[in-house]
């Protein structure tokens, strides 16, 4: 972290005096001293095609020299954005991680199930867990190498204690074990909790994956670009990292901030020693912020809901993964749906897990009401979106898809859809 300065302000002053030292924003940012929060509210806003055009070097703030590590994202174009560490980002990177709930320790065994090609998060989690002691199986995200039978072999000879990966990854390995016989609840008597990232985790998935592993699930909230910005703790809340970026949370607009308790768009601004600085950065997630009395002794709560472009738009209405989670929970199966504007409303296609699935009038009628448009529910044979067979082979590696445009849903792209 950078050096212990109490006034926000002057944390601004000294990141803004840094971030300075970067191409992209030698002439963007001021050559003096801000003098209020609202002179600070005055400068640009930095967008995720500023660091496509920019990259690979538009925003390095440090000497070749103290370079240690590269990664990369896509932006709209599927353009990568590029981010450099330095000595420092790894440091706090393992620290941000180990702010977490899940206190790893000595005795740990985790296997990490995120992507550790070009992507960041596998990397902070396993410096992370090293740091405090414990061992890691770096199996990655799926492939010949580690297609998902192997991940519940290292999981059962090698007494694994605690599962990372995405939430869908965390849904998948359950089912691999479910096709060989096993109870994920039951069968790894070693496992204490799962750590997840890369997408939301409403209240509805983390119940779900409790009630399917046995075991708590804990939250990483970030992003290539900034690292983790929010950590869940044992309580099942997400608290912001405050040591180390300065948060906005803006309307559509993208000038008005939002009231707490609205959904708005998070922007960032770090504060640390970083080799790739960013000042008012636009995530693009949607967020609600709010202050809340937590055991922890954080009070600061973030809701992370899902991207700008994850949204679907009826009549007026904004739906996100937040909310279609939430409608999801309703029903007996929940593991895998799509959903898209329908004829009418939203139409939502759900995967049964048993023959004996089925939805009432009255379940149908409470989903209407919550989410404030018709529904049209279709309750699908196990297998409609997901294949389980391919869980035993090498398949297509991707991220999940939930939503889907009008046109697709009339397609039936989503037939088969869930990359895993």
């Amino acid at each position: 972290m950078g050096p212990l300065i109490e006034n926000q302000l002057d944390r601004l002053n000294w990141a803004l005096q840094r971030s300075r030292n970067a191409p992209f924003y030698r002439e963007r940012l001021p050559n003096h001293c801000l003098h209020s929060m609202e002179d600070f509210r005055s400068l640009p806003l930095t967008f995720k095609d500023d660091l496509v055009r920019h990259s690979p070097f538009g925003f390095v703030s440090v000497p070749p020299g103290e370079l240690r590590q590269y990664h990369e994202t896509f932006g709209t174009t599927s353009a990568t954005a590029s981010t450099w560490l330095n000595e420092p980002d790894l440091r706090d990177n393992a620290d941000q991680i180990n702010t977490c709930g899940v206190q790893f320790r000595p005795d740990d065994v985790v296997l990490i199930r995120f992507p550790y090609a070009i992507s960041l998060i596998a990397h902070m989690v396993h410096r992370a867990v090293q740091d405090q002691g414990g061992s890691v199986i770096a199996a990655s995200s799926r492939s010949t190498i580690s297609p998902f039978p192997r991940v519940i072999e290292l999981m059962q000879k090698l007494h694994v204690t605690v599962l990372a990966g995405l939430p869908m990854q965390m849904l998948l390995i359950a089912e691999t074990a479910e096709l060989l016989g096993m109870n994920p609840a039951t069968d790894f008597p070693a496992l204490r909790a799962l750590v997840t990232g890369g997408e939301p985790l409403s209240t509805g998935k983390r119940k779900l994956l409790e009630r399917i592993w046995g075991v708590p699930v804990f939250e990483l909230y970030g992003t290539t670009e900034t690292g983790t910005m929010a950590t869940g703790c044992s309580n099942g809340k997400l608290h912001l990292l405050e040591d180390y970026y300065l948060f906005e949370v803006l309307k559509e607009d993208l000038q008005t901030e939002a009231a707490p308790g609205e959904i708005g768009y998070l922007v960032i601004t770090t504060l640390t020693e970083k080799a790739t600085p960013l000042v008012r950065y636009v995530t693009n997630d949607r967020v609600i912020r709010t202050s809340h009395t937590c055991p922890c002794g954080n009070d600061e709560v973030l809701q992370v809901r899902g991207r700008r472009q994850e949204v679907i738009s009826i009549d007026g209405k904004n739906i996100d993964l937040w909310d279609l989670d939430a409608i999801v929970s309703h029903l007996p199966c929940q593991r895998f749906w799509v959903a898209g504007p329908g004829e009418k409303g939203l139409q939502l296609i759900v995967e049964a897990e048993s023959a004996e699935d089925q939805v009432t009038a009255d379940t149908q009628q409470r989903m209407e009401q919550q989410l404030g448009l018709p529904l049209d529910l279709q309750i699908v044979p196990k297998g409609t979106l997901y294949n389980r067979d391919e869980l035993l082979s090498v398949g297509v590696v991707g991220k999940p898809r939930y939503i889907y445009t009008a046109a697709e849903m009339v397609n039936q792209k989503y037939l088969s859809s869930v990359k895993v």
